[in-house]
């Protein structure tokens, strides 16, 4: 915890004078979230009870399965009406304008079933603060913490807010759906009065809100226009777009693209896409701006010429490494018959059989300084770890017992044009599991054995891993 400074103790007194919960936030509960906090109870033999709507209706589904009800067509649980207590906790979200500040405030509702009947509690335990460059984070005494047990205590009453770092933030977002209320209201008469801030409904990650707003408190002329046109994919990124000028110079592309692009309110993916080719054709579009190496990869080709070939999002690393390949055995990059092989795979094979012969002395000697640089970035719970590459050795292993071509980054993990690490169960450390490459404290690309992707419980070790260790916020 941080000390508070006066200006934001002052802050806080005004949003305690300010800030509620009123019973227009109520009645958007009751239509949001208070509907999926009910059960189906099973009275007799196949008659059914909603204590959402109070409807009874006949089933024959068994205890512990879900049920839509007949009227109402909410999907709950169904439980036995012997059943005594039962609880429902969810997340929602407010967002408030204050002295200048935009507030997303986090609140837990706890639903709790008593005798056919639900009472709610609603507690307020956490509110961000967003200014331009920065955020605080607020967490009521209710927020408690104890030995890693983090929970709310609906029962206590409210006495202080504690500010967090931003350090230790990250780990405290919460995500959930936002109530807008009054924000129109709030920011009458403010350089922000027509951004239609309600446009951003559909995100729900406290990190995303945050990167918006901020760009929104720099930039409300630019997401204001972006909105007006209708383009509100690019909105979001409208700090990309901060330039005066005419369309061209905003946007990269002539004002003949304006329909499309409203058309498909098209992403600033795709809109990068488009500048470089050209083209009114939203597949190809979409098919080129999945792609991770995109920017890469149209530096030195034809990008639907390329397509053509093969390239897709499942090989376009391996297009990547085999146009690295290719400049570092200085092969002609004017020829297309090297820049859009036929055969992908076999051309990169064969070029990486060249390009494994000309290690040398300094970049093996590189690769462990390297390794002494990022082993603090070493990271572990009780069923996996992450840790650099230590040697040339580890990669010609790695790539040996993955059958992927890590072998051929050593030259730019020397460089430290990348980061190289390796993943590993705990109780089989010396088993190949995940490569994965690093680029600027953000992972760029994890592979398991023969380029496949890894799990999901895997990939959730690694955000995690980046989130707190590689790029905290």
């Amino acid at each position: 915890m941080s000390y508070i400074k006066k200006d934001i103790r002052n802050l806080i007194i005004s949003m305690d004078n300010k800030f509620k919960v009123d019973s227009a936030v109520k009645k958007w509960l009751e239509k949001t979230i208070y509907p999926k906090h009910n059960l189906i109870i099973k009275l007799n033999n196949n008659i059914y009870y909603c204590t959402n709507c109070h409807h009874k209706f006949s089933s024959n589904k068994n205890i512990n399965e879900y049920q839509i009800c007949s009227k109402c067509k909410e999907e709950l649980l169904v439980r036995f009406k012997t059943l005594k207590k039962y609880k429902f906790i969810d997340i929602f979200r407010i967002l408030d304008y204050i002295n200048g500040y935009f507030v997303l405030r986090g609140f837990e509702v706890m639903s709790y079933y008593d005798n056919f009947k639900f009472k709610h509690r609603i507690t307020e335990y956490q509110r961000l603060i967003i200014d331009k460059d920065k955020f605080y984070l607020l967490f009521s005494n209710c927020y408690k913490n104890y030995l890693g047990s983090i929970w709310v205590n609906h029962y206590e009453k409210h006495e202080r807010w504690r500010l967090y770092d931003n350090r230790y933030s990250s780990w405290y977002y919460c995500n959930g759906i936002v109530y807008f209320g009054d924000i129109d209201k709030d920011i009458k008469n403010t350089p922000y009065q027509y951004c239609k801030l309600t446009s951003l409904t559909p995100i729900s990650n406290d990190r995303d809100f945050i990167n918006i707003l901020q760009k929104i408190l720099i930039n409300p002329f630019s997401y204001e226009l972006l909105n007006k046109l209708k383009l509100t994919n690019l909105a979001i990124e409208c700090d990309k777009f901060n330039i005066k000028g005419s369309f061209e110079k905003r946007f990269g592309v002539s004002k003949t693209y304006l329909s499309f692009m409203i058309k498909h309110n098209i992403t600033y993916d795709e809109l990068k896409v488009l500048r470089v080719i050209k083209r009114k054709n939203i597949k190809i579009i979409r098919k080129l701006s999945c792609l991770s190496c995109f920017d890469e990869l149209s530096d030195k080709l034809d990008m639907l010429k390329a397509l053509e070939v093969g390239l897709n999002k499942d090989n376009e690393y391996i297009y990547r490494d085999y146009l690295n390949f290719v400049e570092q055995l200085k092969l002609n990059m004017k020829d297309k018959n090297i820049l859009y092989p036929n055969n992908l795979i076999e051309s990169h094979d064969k070029l990486l059989k060249q390009v494994k012969d000309i290690e040398d002395k300094e970049m093996i000697e590189n690769i462990e300084k390297r390794f002494i640089e990022l082993k603090d970035n070493t990271y572990k719970d009780d069923k996996y770890i992450v840790y650099p590459a230590s040697s040339y050795t580890d990669l010609l292993m790695e790539s040996n017992m993955q059958n992927n071509c890590v072998r051929t980054y050593n030259f730019r993990y020397a460089n430290r044009e990348v980061d190289l690490y390796f993943m590993r169960l705990l109780s089989n450390i010396n088993k190949s599991l995940v490569t994965i490459e690093v680029k600027n404290n953000v992972v760029v690309q994890c592979r398991i054995k023969n380029n496949k992707l890894p799990s999901k419980e895997q990939k959730l070790f690694i955000d995690k891993w980046q989130n707190t260790v590689l790029n905290p916020s």
